[in-house]
C-alpha cells in the first residue's frame, strides 16, 4: 500500500524571497491546531523550500499514531522554521505539520487543497490511500470535525469527547527558529536531513541540483507536469511544453495502473508511482537517457528550460521506442523485459535496455537483426527469468546493476543472433555469472498461496498463449498494438476482419517494409 501524500498541504517556495531583519525571539513559539485551518494568517504563510522532497513518507498508521499522541498531549519533537520575508520555511518537520493539516482540514491527499495543488488530477491510488486513511481517522482518533462540534454543542456530546476537545485550545507544537540568511538556513535543512530523515544519496543530488535540467525534467515526470511547478521560472511556452511531455511520459512508465496480485498481462513498466524508490529510478532514467555525468556538481544550471524540454523528448522517444503505440515503437513486452516471474518490475533493467536500444539503432541492419531474433529471445527470458533476477540480487537495483543486466542481455542476444542452442546459451551465461543457478529452485514452505505466487501462477498460465505479432512473432502489449492489412491497401486489400492482423507498431510501419 502507498503512503499518504501530504504534498499539497504545505506550499513550496524559492527561498531567496525578500528576507526580514526580525529577530527570531519575537515569533511565535508555539503553534496550535486554530492556527493549521486553512484561512488562518499562520497556516496562509507556511511554506517548504522549493528542494524539499515530496511529503509521502508516512502510511495511514503512523498518520493516524501521531495524530493521536497530538491529542493525548505526548511530547511532540519541535518543528523547526525559517523566516525569509512573510514566510516562514519548514526546516523539519514538514511530515509532523503535514499530518495535523490533513486532519484538520480532511485532506489526506484528496481534499480542496490537493484538488487545487494537482489541478483536479489526482490519480486513482492516490484517492484509495486518502479514503483509506479517513476511514481509519474516522474508526480511531475521530475526524478534527467532530472536536469541533463537541465543542459548538457540549450538552449533546460524551464528556470524554468534550474533555478531549477542549484540551485541544492548550494543546500545541513547539517551535524552534534558525536565524540567518537563505545559506544558513540551506545548510541547516541538509544537515537535519540527512541525520533524521535518512535522505539517499540520489535525494540529497536532485535536491541540490533543483535548478539543473535533468533534475527539473525528474521532478516534472515524478508528478506528470502537475504539483509544484519547479519550472515556472521559464517562459509560458516553455512551461506548457514541461508539462505536456511530463504528462506523456509518466503515462508511458506507469499505465495503465494495477495493483494487487497479477490478474492481467497488461502492466505498466513500472507499478509504483509514488514511492523513494520510483522517485529515483526516473531520476536514473532522465540522466541515463540524456548522457549526463556521474559527477553531477560541475553540470550548469538551465536558464530557460530548452535543454530541460530536451531532456523530456530524449526520455521519451526512448520511451516510445520501448512501449508505446508510436510508429517507432519496438513493444517489448513489460512482463517478459522488465519483471521478475512474480510480477514484480526490475528497476534496472529499464535502465539496462537504454543501452541495448542504442546499441541495436546504430544501423537499419542492426535493428532488423534483433526483429529476426526476438521471439527466441522473449521465449528464453520468459524462461530463464531467474538469470536477470539473480544478477539484479547480486548487484542491487538500479544503477548498481544496470551494467550487469546489459552485459548479460546483450550476451545472450549475440549468441541467438549466431544461431546458437538454448542450452549452449544457458551454459555461457552460467559461466560468465558462477553464481546463477541452471534451474529456479525456490522452497515454499506454506500451503497458503501468497499474493507472489498466485501472480506467477497466472503469469505462467497465461503469458505464452497470449497475442504474438504477425511479423516477428514477439508478444504484443495493450500499450503497442497496430492493426495491419495482410492485402495492402494499395494492393487492393480491404479492411475487413479476415484481412486483419496484429503487429508491433515498428513491425508494421518499418519492418515489413
Amino acid at each position: 500500500m502507498p503512503n499518504v501524500n501530504l504534498d499539497a498541504l504545505i506550499s513550496r517556495e524559492d527561498f531567496e524571497v525578500i528576507e526580514t531583519n526580525s529577530r527570531a525571539s519575537s515569533f511565535n513559539q508555539n503553534v496550535s491546531v486554530k492556527d493549521l485551518e486553512r484561512g488562518e494568517f499562520f497556516y496562509a504563510g507556511l511554506r517548504k523550500p522549493d528542494f524539499q522532497r515530496e511529503t509521502s513518507d508516512w502510511g495511514d498508521d503512523q498518520l493516524c499514531e501521531f495524530i493521536q499522541s497530538f491529542i493525548d498531549g505526548d511530547l511532540i519533537p519541535a518543528v523547526i522554521l525559517w523566516n525569509s520575508g512573510p514566510y516562514n520555511f519548514v526546516i523539519d518537520g514538514a511530515h509532523r505539520l503535514g499530518a495535523l493539516i490533513a486532519w484538520i482540514n480532511d485532506d489526506y491527499g484528496d481534499g480542496k487543497i490537493s484538488q487545487h495543488f494537482f489541478n483536479n488530477e489526482i490519480d486513482e491510488e492516490q484517492r484509495d490511500i486518502a479514503n483509506k486513511t479517513r476511514e481509519k481517522i474516522k474508526n480511531t482518533v475521530r475526524p478534527y470535525s467532530d472536536y469541533k462540534k463537541a465543542t459548538a454543542d457540549p450538552d449533546n456530546r460524551d464528556r470524554d469527547m468534550l474533555e478531549k476537545a477542549l484540551s485541544l485550545g492548550r494543546t500545541s507544537i513547539q517551535l524552534q527558529w534558525v536565524s540567518g540568511g537563505a545559506d544558513k538556513a540551506e545548510q541547516s535543512f541538509f544537515k537535519i536531513n540527512q541525520k533524521a530523515s535518512k535522505i539517499s544519496d540520489t535525494e540529497i543530488e536532485l535536491l541540490q541540483s533543483r535548478r539543473k535540467a535533468f533534475a527539473i525534467a525528474s521532478r516534472a515526470i515524478i508528478r506528470a507536469g502537475v504539483g509544484h511547478q519547479y519550472w515556472s521560472k521559464f517562459e509560458p511556452a516553455v512551461m506548457q511544453e514541461v508539462e505536456s511531455i511530463s504528462k506523456e511520459i509518466h503515462g508511458l512508465i506507469f499505465q495503465p495502473k494495477i495493483s494487487g496480485a497479477i490478474r492481467t498481462l497488461d502492466l505498466p513498466l513500472v507499478k509504483k508511482h509514488n514511492s523513494p524508490q520510483t522517485n529515483s529510478f526516473i531520476f536514473d532514467l532522465v540522466k541515463k537517457c540524456n548522457g549526463v555525468p556521474k559527477n553531477t556538481s560541475k553540470v550548469s544550471e538551465d536558464p530557460d528550460g530548452k535543454l530541460t524540454v530536451q531532456y523530456l523528448k530524449n526520455v521519451r522517444k526512448f520511451l516510445r521506442r520501448i512501449n508505446s503505440s508510436h510508429p517507432s515503437s519496438l513493444g517489448l513486452h513489460p512482463l517478459v523485459y522488465f519483471y521478475n516471474k512474480r510480477g514484480n518490475h526490475i528497476y534496472s533493467t529499464i535502465l539496462a535496455w537504454v543501452d541495448i536500444v542504442n546499441d541495436i539503432e546504430k544501423n537499419p541492419q542492426t535493428i532488423r537483426s534483433f526483429i529476426m531474433i526476438r521471439k527466441d529471445l522473449e521465449r528464453f527470458l520468459f524462461n530463464y527469468k531467474h538469470f536477470i533476477s539473480g544478477i539484479n540480487a547480486k548487484y542491487g537495483s538500479g544503477t548498481k546493476s544496470h551494467k550487469h543486466v546489459y552485459k548479460a542481455t546483450s550476451l545472450i542476444i549475440n549468441l541467438l543472433q549466431r544461431k546458437e542452442p538454448e542450452n549452449e546459451i544457458v551454459e555461457q551465461v552460467l559461466g560468465e555469472y558462477g553464481f546463477l543457478n541452471k534451474i529456479d529452485d525456490v522452497k515454499i514452505t506454506s500451503a497458503r498461496f501468497s499474493t507472489d505466487v498466485k501472480s506467477q501462477i497466472y503469469i505462467q498460465e497465461t503469458l505464452p498463449k497470449t497475442s504474438t505479432c504477425t511479423y516477428c512473432k514477439g508478444f504484443i502489449h495493450q500499450n503497442s498494438i497496430s492493426f495491419d492489412h495482410i492485402v495492402r491497401k494499395q494492393e487492393g486489400g480491404m479492411g475487413s476482419v479476415e484481412n486483419g492482423a496484429l503487429m508491433h507498431p515498428y513491425c508494421n510501419t518499418s519492418a515489413k517494409n
